[in-house]
């Protein structure tokens, strides 16, 4: 999923604060204040501050980046925010235990790491714990953003999240050019 890190600036654009306000994201998670929640490819944090910020001193937002340039800005950003901490990760592999994550966010980010980085969300989320994925959508004419052969509709995402496990509806939410799931863990066979 690396990301281009001299692109820094782009994300915390006024255009994007407009078409995608990390207030309203932060709200779609639907908080009680005392979750842990994973921020998957923060970039430069502008989510996870938003996250952050309703949470009680029991929550905790843990922001992730696989580049270590974005990981260097992620640290600076998030340093003294209560309940924020950046985790550089290689590769997909997130160093945490299993079920960690009453939540995860993956804002923007499925064009750069499906499918692998799907497993470990499902591996990462507790049973009642949901992912709020928001991405580009095809079809969208746009002036910025991601290739179209890169991208997904909402129909093809649900289904790369149902190979998954994960179990995906659409949700209603006013950010331009991108579909917003909200997903949860399908019992495995074991459970």
């Amino acid at each position: 999923m690396e990301w281009d890190a001299g692109k820094a600036d782009m994300l915390d654009a006024p255009e994007r604060e407009r078409d995608m306000p990390a207030g309203k994201v932060a709200d779609l998670l639907a908080l009680a204040g005392s979750e842990t929640i994973i921020d998957y490819g923060a970039g430069t944090g502008r989510h996870a501050i938003a996250v952050a910020e309703r949470l009680g001193p029991e929550g905790s937002v843990i922001a992730i980046e696989d580049s270590e340039e974005m990981f260097e800005l992620l640290s600076q950003r998030l340093a003294g925010i209560p309940g924020a901490e950046a985790l550089l990760i290689e590769g997909d592999h997130v160093p945490l235990p299993d079920q960690q994550a009453d939540r995860i966010l993956a804002a923007d980010v499925l064009h750069h790491v499906r499918p692998d980085a799907l497993s470990e969300m499902r591996r990462l989320l507790t049973p009642e714990g949901q992912l709020l994925l928001i991405d580009w959508e095809r079809g969208h004419p746009r002036e910025d953003g991601q290739p179209e052969d890169v991208l997904l509709t909402a129909g093809e995402a649900i289904h790369e999240l149902a190979a998954v496990r994960l179990k995906a509806h659409q949700v209603d939410a006013p950010f331009a050019d991108r579909y917003t799931l909200l997903a949860s863990a399908e019992p495995s066979p074991r459970e």
